[in-house]
């Protein structure tokens, strides 16, 4: 494009996002939409075959060619008397040559062309505008004078009052042959004097290729915003994904796992928009797709709050040194009388005590239970079996019986003898042959108990429990997770601790510090972000292909707003080969 001060030819885009990365001859005054296969050896062949012809560009006339409206040629003969030399004689076409015309109109033998030639020319097409006089254009350009055909590219209705303007003006030997693009005309011959710009097709129309590489430079527009806007989003959700200090349960907060879950979160973002950003159209929509319907997915699976119980374990400071507690209750005990007797429910595990007849029972939690169907087993064990020896044995079953509100116990085999109306809808019992009322309740901890992925399950405790019967320390607690030594003030053994439960609907609407509800967090996570992989690469595929069409249709559109022409005679449309008949013969 040039950078002076003449005015250059524009007009719409048939593909806008591909004009200014074009480069164009320095002192070319008409812009090209795209880039053409022949655009730069098109340009650098006319302006040679120009730069030959330039000494033969003004002939003794001084008129120059290729550049001026054919008009009619008068030239009064030389032997006219002076009567007669008012009188001029019309030629049939221009001739560039003023000698020659002269020699014509004299019917000079030494003349090259006679005037039936001439008649000839202008008789190729009589609507059109002939001449004879050197080619501009085509294969015989910067050659001798022949007849040509004045060829013009215009611009339909882009003049004053809706005239064509004419974009170039050059000329084209008979016989000759040329493309309808502004790379066929050399640059002498564009019609600088126009007001305004006007942009021309491109050789060829857009491909899917272009369309691609101007999108993925689209991708990158505004980056840095993108990325600051990723980080503080990121920086949101992730700190209402981070951790609360104990005794906070606020969606947003500043504690330490807030914290870094907000700088998580923030790196996250930046590096989501980054990706989105610098990847390309494809792989961008496709990362930034993911990422959202991934974070959206675990969102989901987080709210949805399902998923088995998991023990509670965090970092702690115990006796000095960091390290991870599973944190519970250390329950002291006083064993149950030989006046009483006590009743374990297998479905809800609720436990009554009675009197020695079994009668007179009140609901209260006891602790180191243990069956009489299973001896010397720990509850714990024994929920393992799933009650399959109470379940499979009616001598091992007891029914609740609530008569009058006093509420009583029957052995299963007698309950139908007796007639006593007991109620099945509570579930089957079994009776302890062990068990202790609650003393004291010390909240505690036992320190290095490393977490699982999931969480540590009941199963797991269990488990655990079964291998660390000795040499297990049981550390105090407060509220705030302090520990202190209990050694000298209580005895205890590790079936005297039960450990504290996160349920999956423990904490608020999003949590994902609750491992109960990891699981599902990241099922859909994963779910999410399968999904929106899809839908961002087929979503950014169908854009390119959208883009791509409307390209290409913006593309042919524009070829009708431009054409060729000689006079009055319509030669091709834009890209179109324009051709000249040879000139007929005597």
């Amino acid at each position: 494009m040039k950078t002076n001060n003449r005015h250059s030819i524009l007009h719409y885009s048939l593909f806008a996002a591909l004009i200014g990365i074009m480069p164009m001859a320095a002192f070319s005054a008409i812009r090209v939409g795209n880039h053409s296969r022949s655009y730069a050896e098109a340009y650098n062949q006319v302006n040679a075959q120009v730069a030959a012809a330039n000494s033969a560009r003004v002939n003794a006339a001084g008129v120059q060619t290729g550049t001026v409206a054919p008009v009619a040629t008068t030239v009064a003969p030389t032997n006219a008397t002076q009567s007669e030399s008012a009188e001029t004689v019309e030629l049939p076409i221009r001739v560039a040559n003023a000698d020659l015309a002269k020699q014509i109109i004299n019917n000079d033998p030494a003349a090259s062309v006679t005037m039936g030639q001439l008649d000839r020319c202008a008789m190729i097409y009589p609507n059109g505008e002939f001449e004879w006089s050197r080619p501009a254009l085509g294969l015989g350009a910067g050659g001798g004078s022949t007849c040509v055909a004045v060829v013009e590219l215009r611009g339909y209705q882009m003049g004053e009052n809706g005239s064509d303007l004419v974009l170039a003006r050059a000329t084209l030997a008979s016989g000759d042959s040329i493309k309808c693009n502004i790379s066929e005309f050399p640059d002498a011959t564009h019609n600088n004097s126009i007001t305004g710009n006007v942009v021309v097709p491109a050789d060829n129309p857009p491909t899917m290729a272009d369309v691609e590489q101007i999108m993925n430079e689209e991708q990158k527009q505004n980056a840095g915003l993108k990325i600051a806007a990723g980080a503080i989003l990121g920086g949101v959700f992730g700190n209402i994904a981070g951790a609360n200090d104990l005794g906070e349960d606020g969606l947003l907060g500043t504690s330490r796992g807030k914290m870094q879950g907000t700088a998580i979160g923030a790196l996250s973002g930046a590096a989501l928009m980054a990706g989105n950003s610098y990847a390309g159209k494809k792989a961008g929509d496709t990362i930034l797709s993911t990422g959202v319907n991934a974070a959206a997915g675990s969102l989901i699976g987080n709210i949805a709050a399902t998923g088995d119980s998991v023990l509670r374990i965090e970092d702690c400071t115990v006796a000095g040194r960091n390290t991870s507690c599973l944190w519970g209750m250390l329950v002291t005990s006083r064993p149950l009388t030989g006046a009483e007797t006590a009743f374990y429910n297998t479905t809800t595990q609720e436990t009554y005590v009675c009197d020695g007849q079994m009668q007179n029972c009140k609901n209260e939690e006891l602790v180191s239970i243990q069956l009489e169907a299973y001896p010397n087993v720990n509850i714990d064990e024994v929920i393992e079996t799933q009650f399959q020896e109470i379940i499979s044995k009616p001598e091992n079953q007891y029914f609740m019986s609530n008569a009058n509100g006093v509420i009583s116990f029957v052995h299963a085999p007698n309950a139908e003898k007796q007639g006593v109306n007991v109620d099945a809808s509570k579930g089957i019992f079994a009776k302890l042959s062990d068990g202790g009322h609650i003393d004291r309740k010390i909240p505690a901890v036992i320190p290095d108990v490393q977490d699982k992925a999931f969480g540590m399950k009941q199963s797991d405790w269990r488990e655990w429990k079964r291998t660390h019967q000795s040499g297990v320390i049981i550390y105090g607690r407060s509220t705030q997770g302090q520990s202190y030594d209990l050694s000298d003030t209580v005895e205890y053994s590790i079936n005297d601790f039960y450990p504290m439960m996160v349920d999956a609907s423990d904490g608020g609407i999003i949590d994902y510090s609750n491992k109960a509800r990891l699981k599902t967090t990241l099922i859909g996570a994963g779910a999410g972000g399968a999904m929106g992989a899809f839908v961002g690469y087929q979503g950014a595929q169908s854009d390119i292909e959208n883009r791509w069409t409307a390209a290409v249709r913006e593309y042919n559109d524009s070829l009708t707003k431009f054409y060729c022409a000689t006079g009055n005679r319509y030669l091709s449309k834009y890209n179109d080969v324009v051709y000249i008949p040879e000139i007929a013969s005597e």
